[in-house]
């Protein structure tokens, strides 16, 4: 087996997330830290402010008796709070275990009884009724506090952020050397964070990261993208997922602005923040492209054929730039008047005409979109990780970027793929291990070392790994054939009719899928062929992209004869791509939108199979009936 290697790393300091921070702190007090919506205005905070406010947060947890390795829940939203407690918790010496706020009572109670969590940090009530409704079989935890609270609270030991900065102040005074004595204690190898899996594959397990964990991918990263002092990075992803919280670090590492958003209000967000970087999940820009092209369908004839050549010349000038090659002269000038006439209008109605780059993981990025993007001048580049090895150990590098790959591995980071598929990985960013599973932990490494990814893989001819399936994902027919659904399920996607897609088949005679259908799409279909069905059942979310789109309609309206049709002919032309044992025999619709509140979805918007399966149980077993 060929082992791949990132470049070498270089000479680098051993040094825990502390000292990360602090030395920032002590050299770029100035630069504002964090930003922070305030009713109508965005709010900030130097990092001198901020260091302050990381420092009295801290304190405030030793007063109540945090000790070193002590773990904290944080139950919370993405803001500039959740930075703050986390910091708070790993420079008093803590453990921070994330958990998602989307997640039911029951998984909060698991995660954290399971991490032996002394304390946990909620954001408002809704997060406090949670953690209530299961306080009493959670024997270990003492403390609950609230990031936003009222002073009226059912129990003593519930505080609120401002109660705890004052307790912190009077250790302070009491203790004005014992602070900085616990921060600079921790090692570098000392256990920073237990972050559980998202269970897309079975059970919820904590992996245990250390802070060099983090500081190493944050060194490893910031030779591939672009940080500088006081340059703006939007953050709006999950903190709590290890993708957003690794490249939060790393922009503490170059005292970058971070502005903290909600999906929510990103539309609205992005024209005033323009960033000159953010990360995100391809469902954003899968909308965003969606949204662009929907305004353009109810425009004028002359603007969208306008339009239309321009993506053209965007896609062949992604695909140019792909290959890494020079553009010809006559698409150079192309490219030019294109830029004029639409790139540059739509770069600032988004908000991202100072975008330097923006990463894309979690699932794959179609390439056709990949090339529209890059070549409207919004630099998307992918990246592979997971939980275990701290977010990232494959990321495509800024200017040469390759659609359909998630990138070389990351600097001092090495690969090898074993014989039946699946990625290895061995690096200084691989977790101890899984929290209080030995067992699993050594079934999750060979004997010589290397991290088994669970995923299968490939790498291309400039050491680019391709990313295939989850290995767990393989669905084995019962005829003995081998089919990764993943391939499936993305041309069934590449339909403007379908949101999501489920293959399914193992153990069964051939392939089906369940399908989500696009509603919008749907909806007016049915309005133009005058089909029956219940509009006041129709429900609607508002999306990060600004629009009100439909999550749920009738199902009566999905057994419609005509409804059907169309779907066949939707999968008829993605069989024409696969071979005979590949191709989707049966189907159903599905009438309503998997979501992360329902945890049909990771926070990352990955597909729990498993849990679809058991939901969807009945029109399995009607398809194989």
């Amino acid at each position: 087996m060929t082992v791949v290697r990132g470049k070498e790393l270089g000479e680098v300091k051993h040094e825990s997330i502390n000292d990360l921070f602090w030395a920032t702190v002590e050299r770029y007090p100035d630069i504002e830290a964090v930003r922070y919506r305030t009713g109508d205005d965005f709010t900030g905070l130097t990092y001198r402010e901020f260091g302050e406010q990381v420092k009295g947060l801290a304190q405030g947890l030793m007063s109540l008796g945090l000790n070193s390795g002590d773990k904290v829940s944080l139950l919370a939203e993405t803001r500039y709070e959740w930075a703050l407690a986390d910091l708070a918790i790993l420079t008093a010496g803590g453990v921070t275990v994330t958990v998602y706020p989307t997640l039911s009572a029951r998984t909060v109670q698991f995660i954290a009884g399971n991490s032996d969590s002394r304390m946990i940090i909620v954001e408002n009530q809704e997060q406090l009724k949670k953690v209530l409704s299961v306080w009493e079989e959670l024997p270990q935890l003492e403390q609950v506090i609230m990031i936003e609270g009222e002073t009226e609270k059912p129990q003593e030991n519930i505080c609120t952020f401002s109660e705890l900065m004052e307790l912190g102040l009077q250790y302070s005074a009491d203790h004005p050397t014992a602070y900085e004595e616990r921060w600079r204690s921790v090692a570098p190898t000392d256990l920073s964070s237990i972050v559980y899996t998202s269970g897309t594959t079975g059970l919820q397990k904590g992996a245990m990261l250390s802070h060099w964990n983090w500081r190493f991918n944050v060194y490893a990263v910031v030779q591939l993208v672009d940080f500088n002092p006081g340059e703006t990075m939007l953050a709006f992803l999950p903190l709590a997922h290890v993708y957003m919280r690794l490249v939060y670090f790393a922009a503490v590492s170059a005292a970058a602005t971070i502005y903290f958003s909600r999906p929510e209000s990103l539309a609205k967000d992005l024209p005033v923040i323009r960033p000159n970087s953010f990360v995100s999940v391809p469902r954003l820009f899968e909308r965003v492209y969606n949204r662009i092209t929907d305004q353009v369908k109810s425009g004028p004839a002359l603007r969208r054929t306008i339009f239309y050549w321009a993506a053209g010349v965007a896609r062949e000038m992604g695909r140019v730039h792909s290959l890494w090659a020079e553009p010809s002269l006559g698409l150079r000038l192309k490219h030019r008047l294109a830029d004029r006439l639409v790139f540059s209008k739509i770069r600032s109605k988004m908000g991202v005409d100072r975008l330097k780059w923006t990463c894309s993981s979690g699932s794959a990025l179609t390439k056709d979109l990949a090339f529209f993007f890059n070549g409207l001048g919004i630099i998307i580049i992918e990246g592979y990780g997971m939980t275990e090895v701290a977010a990232p150990s494959n990321l495509n590098p800024v200017g040469r970027f390759k659609p359909g790959s998630v990138g070389p591995p990351l600097p001092g980071v090495m690969q090898k793929i074993a014989e039946d598929g699946e990625i290895l990985i061995k690096g200084d960013n691989v977790m101890v291990g899984y929290y209080k599973l030995p067992e699993e932990t050594k079934e999750h490494f060979t004997e010589d070392g290397w991290l088994k990814t669970g995923d299968i893989g490939a790498f291309d001819s400039d050491g680019y790994l391709v990313f295939k399936e989850r290995k767990k994902h393989i669905l084995v027919l019962s005829t003995g054939r081998n089919i990764a659904p993943l391939p499936i399920e993305e041309e069934l996607k590449k339909s403007s009719w379908v949101e999501e897609a489920v293959v399914i088949g193992d153990n069964e005679r051939f392939i089906a899928a369940l399908i989500q259908p696009a509603f919008q799409p749907l909806l007016d279909l049915a309005r133009e062929r005058g089909l029956v069905y219940d509009e006041t059942l129709t429900e609607f979310v508002n999306m990060p992209t600004g629009e009100r789109v439909p999550v749920k309609v009738d199902p009566k309206l999905l057994r419609d004869e005509a409804v059907l049709d169309f779907f066949l002919s939707v999968v008829d032309r993605v069989n024409k791509v696969f071979d005979s044992h590949e191709q989707v025999r049966e189907f159903r619709l599905l009438c309503e939108a998997l979501t992360t509140e329902k945890e049909e979805l990771t926070p990352t918007f990955k597909v729990k199979k498993n849990v679809i399966r058991n939901k969807y149980a009945h029109l399995i077993r009607e398809i194989y009936a």
